[in-house]
């Protein structure tokens, strides 16, 4: 998968309250970097050159931060779904990521996920458009993001929003659930 010419890394204090909920790690981050994975300290992790989106999922947690850039349609994973014949065109690289997210979830690839969105559209419209109907913190304030990059500098400012989904753990559903409310209420608004 091409990279783009420079893509952001998770905001420090949303990845202190995903390692806290995760039990104190991050067992996958699919769509990382050698640089991000110092800040996220995922046990594995995808870089570019090895493209998450056609690698096993399997782990016990998910945090998902998806790229920003478009994608192609032959950049993205085919449906493999039998008589569903969906017109590919290109997408926000957010929207492929959690839409892979939502399939491997529904396959029970991996047990629960934190998926981390700075794009207001596919956080709110395209999760509507999707169906998908997970808890979800809105951050209060604008994310701090961090350039991926090996000295990992702070971008200056920002005006993206930022969007945590939550999917849910079926063990324990209503005590993670609570969990995610009163841990990352601290961040924003939590809606279950």
């Amino acid at each position: 998968m091409p990279q783009a010419e420079f893509d952001f890394v998770s905001p420090p204090d949303v990845l202190g309250v995903v390692t806290s909920f995760f039990g104190g790690e991050i067992a996958l981050d699919p769509a990382s970097s050698h640089a991000a994975n110092t800040l996220v300290n995922a046990k594995r992790y995808f870089t570019p050159a090895e493209n998450g989106l056609l690698q096993s999922w399997k782990a016990k947690n998910v945090y998902l931060y998806p790229p920003r850039e478009l994608l192609t349609a032959g950049e993205q994973p085919e449906d493999k779904a039998l008589f569903r014949r969906r017109r590919r065109f290109q997408k926000s690289a957010q929207r492929v990521w959690l839409e892979e997210c939502y399939r491997r979830y529904i396959r029970n690839e991996f047990e629960e996920a934190i998926v981390f969105l700075t794009s207001a559209e596919v956080a709110l419209i395209t999760t509507q458009a999707l169906n998908l109907d997970f808890p979800l913190c809105i951050l209060k304030e604008h994310p701090t993001l961090f350039i991926d990059e090996p000295e990992l500098s702070k971008l200056k400012s920002t005006r993206c929003f930022g969007f945590i989904y939550y999917f849910p753990s079926s063990d324990n559903l209503h005590e993670r659930i609570t969990e995610f409310n009163s841990l990352f209420s601290s961040l924003g608004r939590v809606y279950c």
